[in-house]
């Protein structure tokens, strides 16, 4: 096996790793979000506004627990993450923080990389809404998220030190991945709040609209995504994110090995018959692991 395909696979196997820790630690409990089914996009909605939606453990076993039971399901395409009221996330319980000693923070420091790594590498396309503030831990889940559309509201930071913390969710890793070490160091230091418009600007979001189009603007591009193979779109994931820890040489021999297998899918097959026919392709999403 090549140097690039046994990183892929250890890669890989890293994940199955994460999830079945994960299903070891999380019981199948109620939190509050909201589940919506439509047109092949499952939405899930952060549901608590009075407590500025907080990630603590309940609600994020319970999104972990929603996209389990949907991961395999053919019939779903595309997921959109979003939260009521004027905050998108504002991060972690300070009050669960607090109650922490040596044994339980590693234990939570675990669970929550865990539970980022699997949404990261999640085999189907995962869209962010954020119709407010986005700060902590809220910023964390947005950096593993595919692609993210903003209402001109929203405002973002990494805002940890203010609270004597360091980020614990990777934000320090994946931020600077994504905007440049030096303004990752602003945000982090600082701990100061960014605008939409300059989170556009330095690619912490894509799509920047109105609050009142928000949902239509996000809704639409999780259609474009989802007319697209369920198959090219995984595969399509999987080899952007391993150009993240991967050499150039590794990530292009990683990708030959990626294009290979699509070539002979039949998806492929009916994405190029259909482009020659001259019609909408019909995808069903081939079992390649």
């Amino acid at each position: 096996m090549s140097e690039p395909i046994a990183t892929a696979a250890a890669a890989h196997h890293r994940r199955l790793f994460f999830l079945c820790l994960l299903r070891l630690l999380v019981p199948r409990v109620k939190a509050n979000i909201e589940v919506r089914e439509s047109n092949a996009i499952l939405t899930i909605t952060l549901s608590r506004p009075e407590r500025h939606n907080i990630l603590d453990l309940e609600t994020r076993k319970e999104i972990l627990r929603v996209l389990e039971s949907h991961e395999s399901r053919r019939e779903i395409r595309c997921l959109l993450l979003t939260a009521r009221g004027d905050a998108f996330s504002a991060g972690a319980d300070i009050r669960y923080l607090l109650s922490l000693d040596n044994k339980t923070s590693r234990k939570y420091a675990r669970f929550v990389r865990s539970f980022l790594t699997y949404v990261e590498s999640y085999p189907k396309p995962v869209v962010g809404a954020v119709n407010g503030t986005a700060v902590g831990g809220g910023l964390e889940l947005l950096l593993v998220l595919d692609i993210v559309v903003a209402s001109s509201e929203a405002r973002f930071g990494q805002t940890e030190l203010n609270v004597g913390l360091i980020p614990g969710g990777g934000g320090s890793q994946r931020l600077p991945r994504l905007i440049g070490v030096r303004k990752a160091k602003e945000m982090i230091y600082t701990g100061g709040l960014l605008s939409a418009e300059e989170a556009l600007r330095l690619g912490l979001v894509n799509i920047v609209v109105e609050k009142e189009r928000l949902m239509e603007e996000a809704l639409s591009v999780c259609e474009r995504v989802k007319s697209k193979s369920p198959m090219a779109l995984k595969l399509a994931k999987r080899a952007i994110n391993s150009a993240l820890s991967m050499s150039l040489q590794d990530g292009l021999a990683f990708k030959s090995e990626l294009y290979s297998k699509i070539l002979s899918s039949r998806d492929a097959k009916e994405g190029l018959r259909a482009f020659l026919e001259k019609r909408q392709p019909q995808y069903i999403g081939d079992g390649i692991g």
